[in-house]
């Protein structure tokens, strides 16, 4: 039995990308892990995979689905395969930073309480930076997940009982890990550890460029649900608000007043939430997304209400980026 386990599925990953993945993961300063890795459907691939397998057989386990399932299936397969007590996870294209694990086993070990960690990443490829939360206390996080999914996927690490109680949706082949921070977050804390934990990949090939329709589907679908929890009943401008938020509708010149107004509403008949909390996490939000549109508002109050309670770095670094 290893203490963590490394959880990634594979679909025709280009080789090299895979095979520095797993080095990444083989090759952290915490040893006593396992990678457990899912060919989702392509059998050469798995054949390659079994040979890796051979050379790491105390490390490394290979499954294979006989057709292409989708991630949550592969996961959900190889979370049943683990012997760690703790799941991490990682995508095929993907690299984590040396002492990743290290940190996350040491955050949990010393925060018994909290079910599910996430880092930062740094980003490569087609786009570079850090992406990272400026929000990370545990309201603020519960917050957020009303609109997005806030913590970065293949960073996270999660006590597997609870991945045991709380298994990845399968019928979301999209945004499953959004609709799966959404039911954890209603028991259990999450966090977010504020280190770059892995190199996160951004390519053409990703499954959020490629199936954009069904992801802002499935992504819809979490949002309103998750409006509920701040009345306790759907209403429409409520769903319609996080699902701008949420930026799976933009942000314009012609909405933007109403958008505003339906803050005002949400703050106004929130039961649920920390007041002072959801004023500031829901306006930074939305004067980000004014600063990512070029929206100015004309009446100055407006944008002295914005302004209130922000994170000026927050808010510096949007305004240089625009």
């Amino acid at each position: 039995m290893k203490k963590v386990s490394i959880i990634m599925a594979t679909y025709q990953t280009e080789q090299e990308n895979l095979k520095i993945a797993i080095d990444s993961i083989l090759n952290q300063t915490y040893e006593n892990i396992e990678l457990i890795l899912v060919c989702d459907g392509d059998h050469e691939e798995y054949e390659r995979m079994k040979q890796i397998e051979q050379e790491n057989k105390n490390k490394m386990k290979v499954l294979l689905n006989e057709t292409n399932k989708g991630l949550p299936y592969s996961l959900n397969k190889a979370i049943k395969q683990s012997t760690g007590e703790y799941i991490a996870r990682l995508d095929s294209d993907d690299i984590c930073m040396k002492n990743r694990i290290e940190k996350q086993v040491q955050f949990l070990e010393e925060n018994p309480e909290v079910a599910v960690c996430g880092t930062n990443a740094m980003l490569f490829g087609k786009q570079e930076g850090i992406k990272k939360n400026y929000f990370i206390t545990q309201e603020q996080i519960k917050i957020q997940l009303l609109y997005m999914a806030t913590l970065i996927h293949p960073t996270v690490m999660i006590r597997k009982t609870v991945l045991e109680e709380y298994p990845y949706n399968e019928e979301f082949i999209c945004s499953q890990d959004f609709e799966l921070w959404s039911r954890i977050i209603e028991k259990y804390p999450i966090a977010i550890i504020p280190i770059v934990g892995i190199k996160y990949r951004i390519h053409d090939g990703q499954i959020s460029i490629q199936r954009k329709q069904k992801q802002a589907e499935l992504s819809k679908k979490v949002i309103y649900e998750n409006s509920k929890k701040i009345t306790g009943k759907y209403e429409e401008k409520i769903c319609k608000t996080m699902y701008v938020l949420g930026m799976r509708e933009k942000l314009t010149r012609q909405n933007y007043k109403e958008i505003s107004k339906n803050i005002d509403y949400i703050i106004e008949q929130n039961h649920t939430y920390e007041p002072k909390e959801l004023k500031k996490v829901l306006y930074n939000r939305f004067f980000t997304l004014m600063l990512m549109n070029r929206i100015i508002p004309l009446n100055i109050n407006a944008v002295k209400k914005c302004l209130k309670g922000y994170n000026f770095k927050y808010i510096m670094e949007k305004l240089i980026r625009c």
